[in-house]
């Protein structure tokens, strides 16, 4: 009975601290990129960019993932460095509420990030520079008014695979039934 009531309390606390957490703040500077989307910081911890989705695996050699991934690298480059924060930063963005909310997702810490340099948002220059999709769910459409336009001017992946990124776009478009 002790060993449940430990169980029973350490869930419970893990819940508490869910709800009630105050936003993670962290300074991103050389991170080992992942792809697209996804990020590792030099003390290991992963940080998936909230709000979008990149290419992953193809089956066809990756080139749609490796092309976002080292596009996302060459920006953090560029740009100094990302500041990130737990608080998703685009909500002026938002056209509907969003849905999903978690802190977390497969081992990562879902962050709202900004390149130093100008405080730009990482997310939508991803997919405004058409390596990324909005990701509905987590975005509330923040992000689709620039997909339209990468897709209709055939930015980045759209102009290398249109119906790759265009079948990514209508899966991560979609609402789950919890949402609707």
């Amino acid at each position: 009975m002790p060993i449940l009531s430990v169980f029973a309390f350490g869930a419970l606390f893990n819940q508490m601290q869910a709800r009630n957490s105050e936003p993670v703040s962290i300074h991103v500077e050389n991170p080992r990129i992942i792809d697209g989307d996804t990020l590792e910081t030099l003390d290991k911890k992963r940080v998936r960019l909230s709000g979008i989705d990149a290419p992953d695996e193809d089956g066809k050699g990756n080139v749609p993932k490796i092309a976002a991934q080292l596009y996302l690298e060459e920006l953090v480059k560029q740009n100094g460095g990302m500041d990130c924060t737990s608080d998703f930063q685009d909500e002026k963005l938002t056209i509907e509420p969003i849905c999903n909310t978690r802190r977390t997702s497969w081992g990562r810490s879902n962050l709202s990030c900004r390149f130093r340099s100008n405080g730009a948002s990482v997310s939508a220059t991803m997919v405004r520079h058409g390596y990324a999709v909005d990701y509905r769910q987590h975005s509330g459409l923040a992000y689709a008014r620039f997909m339209k336009d990468a897709a209709d001017e055939r930015r980045g992946l759209w102009g290398v695979d249109y119906e790759a990124m265009r079948n990514l776009a209508i899966e991560r478009g979609q609402l789950p039934n919890k949402c609707k």
